[in-house]
Formats: C-alpha cells, structure tokens, sequence
C-alpha cells in the first residue's frame, strides 16, 4: 500500500544480476553477431572473435549496480566503471559490497534533476537519486523507476530510525498522491 508504514525487508532496489538476464543478453548479442557475419557465410573465427568482444562490451552496459533496504542496514552493490573490472566482476558474480548502518547516517536528501534531452531518441530517465550523506562519505543510490513501490515507506521508516530526510522537492508527497514525476516536473521548467 501507497504510503503505508511497512513494505517488506530486505527490499531489493534495482535489479540484481540474474542467469536468465545473461543468457538473454548472450542470445541477443548471438542474434547480431550472427547479422553482421552474414549468418554463417564469413569465416567461423571472425563471427567467434566479434562474438566474445562484443559480450565483454554489451554485457557490462546491461548490468547496473543495486541496493537492498535491510532491517538495520543498507547493502550497496557496485559495480566497477570500467567495462573489464566489471565484466570480471559479472563474471565471478562480485559486485563490490558496501554496508551503512542507519546509526552511521547523518542526512538523506531526496534529490530529482531534469535531464536535458538533446535528441527526440533519448530515452534515459531522469536524475533520481537519495543522497546518503555519513560522517566519512556521501553516497548517491540511484532510484528505481517504481519508486512509489517503496520511498514513501523507506522515508518513514528512516525518519522513525532517527534520520534526517530532507525533502525539498516533495517528491515522496507527489509519489504517495499518484502522481507523474515527470509531468510534474517537466512541466515547471
């Protein structure tokens, strides 16, 4: 329920790396490579060569870092920046994991920007983000596009743990209300 005090834990934000999510990524790169070798009509060593670079290419652009809302802590699983760490990461299945006790948090800012959209085919979302702010870091989660699934809930539940949530955008309001971030957002700038 929208708003409601209690949403299940641990809580996954984000999608965590998954078998079928690799073999659907791996049959997807089969399928172009197969395309642009002429379905078998280049030599077998060109279509293997094209095949293994291009998974160490499009395997780490569909994977993307997660985080899960524990009872006492927030896991954060980051991947790497660069396209061979974190196709090693992928591989082996070790994202590099970090914990933050609520006790440990200062502030959390809810933060969303509007992106600029420089071409009619630019599809990425928005910047949403929550800004965990500690003694020794400041940490930026990218939020999931069901955010009202779960921040309404994890705000409250912050602030009864004893946080600050800063809020200047009243996002969690529109996102308890039903409405569109992005027209609501789009429509003021």
């Amino acid at each position: 329920m929208r708003g409601s005090a209690f949403f299940p834990k641990p809580y996954i934000v984000g999608r965590r790396l998954s078998f079928g999510r690799l073999l659907g990524l791996g049959l997807f790169w089969l399928f172009v490579c197969l395309l642009f070798t002429g379905f078998g009509y280049q030599p077998w060593w060109l279509f293997l060569s094209l095949y293994i670079v291009g998974l160490i290419v499009v395997v780490p652009v569909g994977i993307n870092s997660y985080w899960v809302i524990q009872p006492a802590i927030i896991e954060l699983h980051t991947y790497a920046a660069s396209t061979l760490t974190k196709f090693r990461q992928i591989v082996f299945n070790c994202p590099r994991c970090q914990l933050i006790h609520y006790t440990d948090l200062q502030r959390v800012t809810i933060s969303y920007r509007c992106r600029k959209r420089l071409s009619p085919f630019d599809f990425n979302p928005d910047y949403f983000q929550l800004i965990l702010k500690t003694n020794a870091q400041t940490y930026q989660l990218e939020c999931a596009l069901k955010a009202s699934d779960y921040l309404p809930q994890f705000v409250s539940y912050l602030q009864r743990q004893g946080v600050t949530v800063d809020d200047p955008q009243q996002v969690v309001e529109l996102l308890v209300s039903g409405k569109s971030l992005y027209q609501h957002f789009h429509t003021e700038t």
